[in-house]
């Protein structure tokens, strides 16, 4: 995207760039046994190891060029631009007993969630006793796992991951903008709201409150007696219950002053990981603590993000920030997860932690723009080609990727269009090097859901694609050091009617409240300087051309078709969907649900479905006992084995719970 501002133009600035941007300085400052020293297999004991690292950023340097703003930021003596972040690592003690690899998890929000997606571990931000280490299985497989801040904004409360940035402007003269926050209240008693930057003033003249029931209606103005400024970050409806709609959009417009940096964010990883995987000590002779000798121990990098952090690791691919300023590869594998879009990172004003798009509400903010595709495509509308890819193919700093998804993301960001042509007519070939797997039937938030109970009209699904994730580990790592080809790409297409413009589930199906249809791909204006990564439009607004987005197609079930069905759909006790609808209680009734998916039972029994008229066969009719529902699911595990996407120790898992089964 900011790359745009032109390869021709980085390589003339190549030239002026004289002094080295890198992470200059390391800190540890707590270093202790994992898991009271428990021994993990063959990889034996683990440390922790956390700190804060201190890098310096070249403005001039050609892989910086595309960082908005940091020309515009404080310099040190060398004239460099410096920042500051925490990072957090666990490592084998005996580095040469792991495996060799550093395995990256994005923090989304500032939290680690690598140990309960892989390990099947209790979420902790610092993770410490065996309990948290949960079934071991990344420390079995010997990995070295790494985390930092990246995103502005974050509070170092819970152990929580921050990062310290520069803002741009002199101070004399300060960048202000005129800038929009977006919220929605789902709970009734929920009436203030915390903006993401600190208004310039609290005189409401120079503030305008927005309303809108759903997307598709034009914005409403709030009187001015209707909301107040708690102080220069908050805002609160006045008088109670007269402005107040439950589960309405409400958008403030307001003007801020002295954005950070935010891209930086995308460079602090970029130099931490290449420092652990290259370097022998930082400026100041600190050794790099994934050093052995005083020589890099480690041969392989890896990365994965699940949701919003699964959209950074696209945009830092499509931003060029996979290669480092050696011009060396940073990640040599990653795993996107349920991330169908980029982030609202690399631009001044910067608002990352947002979801975009999500059915209700948060249409307008940036990170759900062509390209989407991982191969070069031309974009319909204004006849640009590009792809996530483009950076780093004239770079040759391209990682392998699996990208997972759920259904979730067809239905609410247009992930059909990472598979097809950009007018959505034809099924698009992936790359060489991308494998894309695709979770029939499941849900965003997989075992947790997103939203308060009573906000979704239907019960939640919890379908666990856990053990799928653990599968496409161990695929990417043997592709990366083996060349060891992963299991194929497997998704819903076109050419094979898995993937279709709607669908309708039979409304006799009790419990149902059918979707309306996908959320819709909008193009957004958001003003002529939107690729120098300034939205200059607020609030933006959507043009009259629309990306055309497509959904699985469904059985007599209602449960997705196309790409992987992992036992639980395959051999269903219900009906699962990646979608959900809005309560009329929580307001914005039919509209989706965010990152929640529905999961509607069978009947038990026959008389059972009758009396309920579900159109369903129950339970006792699929499989007559829970013995035969169980050798199904067992041989449903073992082709999905066969298949390389599931592993022995997830297949023993499935096939005892699934005996556990009774009805």
């Amino acid at each position: 995207m900011h790359r745009m501002l032109g390869y021709a133009a980085v390589m003339l600035m190549a030239a002026m760039a004289t002094a080295e941007a890198r992470l200059t300085r390391i800190e540890i400052t707590k270093r202790e046994p994992f898991a009271a020293g428990q021994s993990f297999e063959s990889a034996g004991a683990y440390e922790k190891i956390v700190g804060r690292f201190y890098g310096a950023l070249d403005p001039r340097n050609p892989v910086n060029l595309v960082i908005v703003d940091l020309d515009k930021a404080p310099r040190n003596a060398d004239g460099l631009v410096e920042y500051a972040a925490d990072f957090y690592i666990l490592k084998p003690v005996d580095l040469g007993k792991g495996n060799g690899a550093l395995f990256y998890e994005l923090s989304n929000r500032g939290n680690k969630g690598m140990l309960a997606r892989f390990n099947d571990a209790p979420g902790s931000n610092d993770p410490s006793t065996a309990q948290q280490a949960g079934n071991g299985f990344l420390m079995r497989q010997g990995f070295t796992l790494v985390w930092n801040g990246w995103m502005t904004g974050i509070s170092a409360a819970n152990n929580a991951l921050t990062i310290e940035l520069p803002v741009a402007g002199d101070p004399a003269h300060p960048i202000v903008q005129t800038v929009w926050d977006e919220f929605l209240f789902n709970e009734a008693d929920a009436k203030e709201a915390r903006l993401s930057f600190k208004a310039t003033t609290t005189d409401k003249a120079q503030a305008t409150l927005y309303v809108r029931g759903r997307n598709s209606e034009e914005p409403s103005v709030i009187p001015a007696d209707g909301w107040e400024f708690v102080d220069a970050r908050t805002v609160r409806l006045l008088p109670a219950g007269t402005s107040f709609r439950i589960g309405a959009i409400y958008q403030l417009v307001y003007k801020a002053a002295n954005p950070p940096v935010a891209g930086i964010g995308f460079a602090a990883t970029r130099d931490l990981v290449s420092f652990l995987r290259h370097a022998g000590t930082d400026d100041v002779g600190t050794p790099n603590p994934l050093a052995a000798s005083g020589r890099p121990a480690l041969s392989r990098t890896l990365s994965q993000g699940n949701s919003q952090s699964g959209r950074w690791l696209r945009d830092f691919i499509y931003g060029g920030f996979n290669e480092d300023e050696a011009h060396r590869i940073v990640f040599d594998g990653s795993i996107p997860t349920v991330a169908a879009g980029r982030t609202f990172l690399n631009y001044r004003f910067a608002q990352p932690g947002r979801i975009n798009p999500a059915g209700h509400g948060f249409m307008f903010f940036p990170g759900s723009e062509f390209p989407f595709a991982y191969e070069n495509q031309t974009d319909p509308f204004t006849g640009r080609t590009d792809s996530i890819f483009a950076s780093c193919r004239s770079s040759r700093t391209c990682p392998k990727v699996i990208h997972v998804n759920s259904g979730t993301e067809y239905w609410q960001a247009g992930e059909s269009l990472i598979t097809t042509d950009s007018l959505g007519l034809s099924d698009s070939m992936p790359p060489y090097d991308v494998r894309l797997w695709s979770m029939a039937s499941v849900a965003h938030q997989g075992v947790n859901h997103a939203m308060p109970k009573g906000v979704c009209a239907m019960p939640y699904n919890r379908t666990d694609y856990r053990p799928l994730m653990r599968a496409a580990l161990l695929a990417l790592d043997r592709w990366i050091k083996d060349d060891a080809k992963p299991p194929a790409s497997r998704y819903p297409r076109i050419a094979d009617g898995t993937l279709v413009e709607t669908v309708q589930l039979d409304p006799a199906i009790p419990g149902l409240t059918m979707a309306k249809g996908p959320n819709v791909k909008e193009r957004i204006d958001f003003g002529p300087d939107f690729y120098k990564g300034i939205i200059g439009k607020v609030l933006p607004v959507a043009l009259r051309d629309r990306y055309r987005v497509l959904v699985p197609a469904v059985d007599a079930d209602g449960n997705e078709i196309g790409g992987i069905r992992l036992p639980d759909i395959a051999v269903p006790l219900g009906t699962g969907t990646g979608w959900s609808v809005r309560s009329e209680a929580a307001g914005g009734a039919g509209e989706l649900c965010y990152l929640d998916g529905a999961f509607l039972p069978f009947a038990k029994t026959k008389a059972e479905r009758e009396a309920a008229k579900d159109p369903r066969p129950s339970l006792e009719e699929r499989y007559r006992e829970p013995a035969e529902y169980a050798e199904k699911v067992r041989q449903a595990a073992i082709k999905l084995e066969q298949e390389g996407y599931l592993l022995p120790e997830d297949v023993r898992r499935i096939v005892e719970r699934a005996a556990a089964v009774a009805w």
